[in-house]
């Protein structure tokens, strides 16, 4: 079968095979309802514009490909901008952990679930390391002020 053969919902259905994700856990990164992305993909519904803003933005996901079948499944990470690259410092394995950072939002939501549990256990400690670094510009830069959203 040819890519452009293929409806909108299937290829949006590949995209989350790619990650290995089920439709509960894809929907809930997408911000939208399981059986509301089973009706996607089953072309029983099209999506709207802030469905496709979340898939580019949180899965990096070339809308032309997903939109009509041609191009790269993916946008080029060297055409989205240099991300978190510039702070790997030449270090390989920083490196290497910064390329599945920006490109894997599973590796997201684990890296964010042990920032959560070490920030609370070890608070004072990081706000000390941190504040050595602090510039003008963060002066007024609350981190505390929105993190339980």
């Amino acid at each position: 079968m040819n890519k452009n053969d293929e409806t909108f919902g299937s290829r949006l259905r590949k995209v989350r095979q790619h990650f290995n994700l089920k439709q509960k856990e894809f929907a809930a990164g997408l911000g939208i309802s399981s059986p509301a992305l089973s009706e996607i993909e089953n072309g029983k519904y099209k999506p709207g514009h802030d469905f496709m803003y979340h898939i580019v933005k949180s899965y990096k996901v070339n809308l032309y490909y997903l939109l009509f079948g041609e191009g790269e499944m993916f946008l080029d990470p060297l055409s989205i901008g240099g991300g978190f690259s510039r702070y790997s410092g030449g270090n390989p394995e920083m490196k290497r952990f910064i390329w599945y950072f920006e490109r894997s939002p599973i590796v997201q939501h684990f890296i964010l679930g042990q920032f959560r549990r070490y920030i609370n256990e070890e608070r004072e400690s990081i706000e000390r390391d941190v504040n050595i670094f602090v510039n003008e510009a963060d002066k007024d830069f609350d981190p505390l002020k929105d993190r339980d959203k």
